[in-house]
């Protein structure tokens, strides 16, 4: 009986190149899938209660991205996370509104899945790609990546928010206010909670500038894509 060690022992347990692409992606589709799910449950709640789950907001699904492309092992595979979750969650949330839903939304599921899939393309990647520079990379690309979340949080709560600021008494009658009163304030904490002591300025700066560029193109960017996505 040899007492010698055994050659590389946790060869055997350690997983494949393609076990790990398949685990990753897999969770991907899962992830992007629960997300669309969430958004289309949200919306049969009915007021008041599908505001108190945000998972319709801009910010719920780039955030969503954001941590997928976080999870990956690279940045490029972050943005094939990104990419792939979003996707997900669109053809899940158009699938059960095609099968589960009534009148004018069924009709016109293809066409809107088709263009909130366009612009998933988009935005899936991007976000991804900052996930995974944050978790990865170095310097002001990641200070960027952080900021570009935090400024989405930040500009989808300002913008949506103006005159809607509740007293606390008031918030059941419009608890959206609440939401994205939220949401403003986590987009604040966003580059002291995800970067070191030393980026932090420089995170601020970039979350300040995307929110201004962000906050101005929302509002115009957002409407034009429903009127597309509602045209049967």
């Amino acid at each position: 009986m040899s007492l010698s060690p055994s050659p590389a022992p946790d060869r055997a347990i350690r997983p494949s190149i393609g076990g790990r692409v398949l685990g990753g992606f897999g969770a991907s589709i899962l992830g992007g899938a629960a997300l669309g799910v969430a958004a289309w449950w949200t919306d049969q709640l009915g007021f008041p209660w599908s505001a108190y789950i945000p998972a319709n907001t801009i910010g719920a699904w780039l955030g969503v991205a954001f941590a997928l492309g976080a999870s990956a092992r690279t940045i490029p595979t972050g943005a094939l996370r990104g990419l792939i979750g979003l996707l997900s969650a669109v053809a899940a949330y158009y699938l059960l509104v095609a099968t589960l839903g009534h009148g004018i939304r069924v009709v016109g599921a293809g066409h809107a899945a088709t263009i909130w899939g366009a612009v998933a393309l988009l935005a899936g990647p991007l976000l991804g790609l900052a996930g995974a520079t944050w978790r990865r990379g170095q310097g002001w690309p990641r200070v960027v990546a952080v900021g570009l979340l935090a400024a989405a949080l930040m500009a989808e709560g300002l913008v949506y928010g103006v005159g809607r600021r509740e007293p606390l008494d008031r918030l059941v009658a419009d608890p959206g206010a609440l939401v994205l009163a939220a949401e403003t304030a986590l987009g604040l904490l966003l580059p002291a909670v995800l970067l070191r002591r030393g980026e932090r300025l420089r995170g601020y700066f970039a979350t300040a500038a995307l929110t201004v560029l962000a906050a101005l193109a929302i509002g115009p960017v957002t409407t034009a894509l429903r009127t597309l996505a509602d045209r049967f």
